[in-house]
Formats: C-alpha cells, structure tokens, sequence
C-alpha cells in the first residue's frame, strides 16, 4: 500500500522507502510532490476549476499548451485534440483517420497495421493495436482490420548473421508484403512507439524507422507515432521521433505530458489531415466527437508548468 511520494521515492504504510525506479507507469517525469506541479494544479482548482471545450466554449489552459505543443513538436502540426489517456487518444486517433478518409473518397482504407508486442492501450480500438497477447485473449480483439508485422527486436527475432541493416531490410519488406496483400487502398496507416516500450523496451535497428517510413510514402500510408512513453525526454530528446528521424502525420502523447499528476492526453495532427476533417465536420454541422474532460483546465495548467 503506497501512502505517500518525495521526489524518486514512494512510501509504504508502514513508512518503508522504495526507489520508484520506473517513475510510476513510465511516467512521473518530475518525481513525487513537486511544489511547482502542485501550485500550479492549485491555482487553476482555485481560477476555474473544469469546464468543457463543447459548443464552441474555450479557456485559457488548454489554449496556451495547445500552442506550447505545436511550438516544440518535432514536425510542422496544425492542431491539438485533447483526451484523458493513452488508449483514448489512440482510440480517438483511428476514428479521426476513418473520419478523414470517409470524407476524401477513400471509404475502403480503413485498415491499421501495428506490430506484435507494441503496446497501445485497452480500449477496445487501442487494445486491438496492441499487439502483447495478454492484453487481447478473452477479450475478443483484435478487431477485423487490424493487422500485426514483426517487432524489431534485433537480438531475439534476427537470422543467424543477419546485420541490423539487413534485419531492418526485412521488416520493411514484410511490411510491405502486409499491404499488398491486404490492398493499398484499404490500410489507412501504420502505428508504432518510435522506441517499444512495454513490449521490452526495444530499440529499433539501424536503418529501420527510414525503411519503414519510405514504404508507408509509397503506399499513401499515414504515419502514426506513439509518443505516450517516448516522449518529453525519455530518449534523451524531447521526442522519441527527433531520436529515430520519424516525420509522423500524427502524435499521440500522454503520461509524461503532466508528469502523471493530472490525467491528460493529446493528439497533434498535420495540416493534411485537420483541413480534410475540418471539411467533412462542415458539410455533416459538427464533428461529432469529444470528452467532457478534454483539455480540462487543471490537467492542461499542470502539463503547462510542466513542460
């Protein structure tokens, strides 16, 4: 039973110390009881303590780290939905790209490939891009139309002799295998942690992210990063992304974001993809999508301080 938290350390009811050595669920990037996080959380219970971003309602948290967000990411992005976790905002990640490929004319590509041992989420949707078999038997998922390649796991999964460039020749062919095999007009995108993480914290092979990255291109295929545990500094950069040279279409980002002290998400999207939806929700009157904690006003003041 963990009582309290002191920078690296929690504390069991009994008052025994533990090094806390994995930072929570790879995730308190500040430690335990960081005064700035806590009067920043204090302040914003004590200003405006929630309100929903609905029916064209805003407020100033949640506008400022939307900005802050497109300000250091890796890549030029548009806009920023906000959710309350990981799997939501995977979740919500694949119903915006079937949204946006209804509204360009490519209502068939709908598909996502994932790999075996990814971690994504347990929502139903983000628990069928997992890809970690504990996470899915007895629960009926995956999905139709999620698919799983090979994890990039040089050390386990490589040939007798085979270099990590060669081994990383061959996962960018078995990915391309997937999506002729399924058809190109139907896989939607492929979705990956720039580094894995639960599934053994496995580096990618050299060579493998600009292989795999130059299939998704020449098969109109999104490129979806998974930053909930890369990113805010996990791989010595402030993405996971900047680290393994990846040009995602979309980031999905969580735990780190607040250090863990509030529960938040984000999704940052291309320019590519927000005109598309944008258009569609014009036609149909709404994007008919959102949580009534979205952008919560606290959680968004605390990732705020904490970035």
């Amino acid at each position: 039973m963990i009582v309290r938290g002191e920078g690296a350390y929690v504390y069991a009811d009994q008052g025994k110390p533990y090094i806390e050595a994995m930072s929570g669920l790879w995730s308190a990037a500040l430690g335990f009881s960081n005064e700035r996080l806590i009067k920043a959380a204090e302040h914003q219970l004590r200003t405006l303590p929630f309100y929903h971003l609905f029916s064209h309602k805003a407020h100033a948290p949640s506008i400022e780290l939307a900005e802050k967000l497109l300000e250091i990411a890796p890549v030029p992005m548009s806009k920023v939905l906000f959710t309350n976790s990981g799997s939501e905002a995977n979740d919500t990640v694949v119903k915006l790209i079937w949204y946006r490929n209804n509204a360009i004319g490519k209502p068939a590509k709908k598909k996502f490939i994932s790999r075996l041992n990814a971690y994504h989420g347990i929502t139903i949707v983000s628990a069928s891009l997992t890809g970690l078999p504990a996470n899915q038997r007895g629960f009926d998922v995956p999905l139709p139309g999620f698919f799983h390649v090979g994890n990039p796991h040089h050390y386990r999964h490589a040939l007798e002799g085979e270099s990590q460039e060669q081994f990383a020749d061959r996962l960018a062919a078995e990915l391309e295998a997937m999506i002729l095999r399924e058809g190109a007009e139907t896989v939607a995108a492929f979705y990956a942690e720039p580094l894995m993480g639960a599934g053994g914290v496995i580096v990618p092979p050299r060579t493998y992210w600009e292989k795999i990255q130059a299939v998704c291109r020449k098969y109109d295929v999104l490129i979806v990063a998974d930053e909930v545990i890369c990113g805010f500094g996990r791989t010595g950069k402030m993405f996971g992304s900047e680290t393994f040279g990846i040009k995602p279409d979309v980031m999905v980002l969580s735990k780190q974001l607040s250090s863990s002290y509030q529960p938040i998400s984000a999704i940052l999207i291309n320019d590519g993809l927000y005109q598309s939806i944008a258009d569609q929700s014009h036609s149909l009157g709404t994007l008919g999508h959102g949580f009534t904690a979205s952008g919560h006003p606290v959680a968004a003041a605390v990732a705020l301080e904490n970035i």
